[in-house]
């Protein structure tokens, strides 16, 4: 039986860093696991990251492109919910911790074995550790109505920006109380929310290009080093500087 045929295989992440992928779709889940390295995705509805140290998991059915930041070392699986009815039907983001990717590296050392066997064991082991893991706050909601996607796209391409709420709903066509309510409908979150979001997002792309610290902080709307490290650390649970040192090992 080839791998494709399988509820769950795997195959290496091996120094890929250019090109990307447009919008597609598989089958199956993919589940994503990055020792070094940063990727940026993003589908109709939702933008996230995975930066190293981290998994993402994307169910099957979710048309989504991908873009290497850095080079990228690691692993991706495929997992069928025929097989594994109980895999998240959401996108998520989630810190690999110790486990994780020691089992999805030892998963990919046994796939030349036979199945079942320990592979089939060892892909279960892996579906439920998947399923412990908290998901982190790395995913961006994108609003479908048109003045707010328009909106997002501004806000998007000057995070540095000192946005004012009052500003952005004259300039597209809202009041400030009919822009609160439709960028909560759409979205899910309030806009201060959305930025803060997004301005982590954009920070953990910089630094994973080899930013500085400083330089980052500034280019997405911090007045002060410390003050983006604290939010950095409370929103994706690591200091700026261990998101870089887990980016120079391989």
């Amino acid at each position: 039986m080839d791998a494709v045929d399988l509820p769950f295989h795997c195959q290496a992440l091996q120094g890929v860093s250019r090109g990307g992928t447009a919008s597609h779709v598989h089958a199956v889940g993919q589940l994503i696991y990055l020792r070094r390295g940063a990727m940026l995705c993003q589908s109709e509805t939702m933008r996230w990251l995975m930066a190293a140290g981290q998994v993402g998991w994307i169910p099957a059915g979710v048309a989504h492109s991908a873009e290497p930041l850095a080079e990228l070392y690691g692993v991706t699986a495929y997992a069928d919910s025929a097989a594994y009815p109980d895999l998240p039907a959401e996108v998520r983001v989630m810190p690999a911790g110790g486990l994780m990717g020691l089992l999805l590296e030892r998963q990919l050392r046994y796939e030349a074995e036979p199945w079942p066997g320990r592979r089939q064991r060892l892909a279960g082991a892996i579906v439920d550790e998947l399923l412990q893991l908290a998901p982190l706050p790395q995913q961006l909601p994108l609003p479908a109505e048109r003045r707010l996607r328009a909106l997002c796209r501004r806000v998007l391409a000057d995070l540095g920006r000192g946005w004012l709420l009052d500003e952005l709903a004259a300039a597209h066509g809202f009041s400030r109380a009919s822009l609160t309510r439709a960028f909560a409908r759409e979205t899910g979150v309030s806009f201060g929310h959305w930025l803060a979001q997004a301005r982590l997002l954009e920070a953990v792309r910089l630094l994973s290009g080899g930013a500085m610290v400083g330089e980052t902080a500034l280019q997405v709307g911090y007045q002060s080093p410390s003050a983006f490290c604290a939010a950095f650390r409370r929103h994706l649970g690591m200091a700026p500087g261990e998101l870089q040192r887990a980016q120079a090992r391989v």
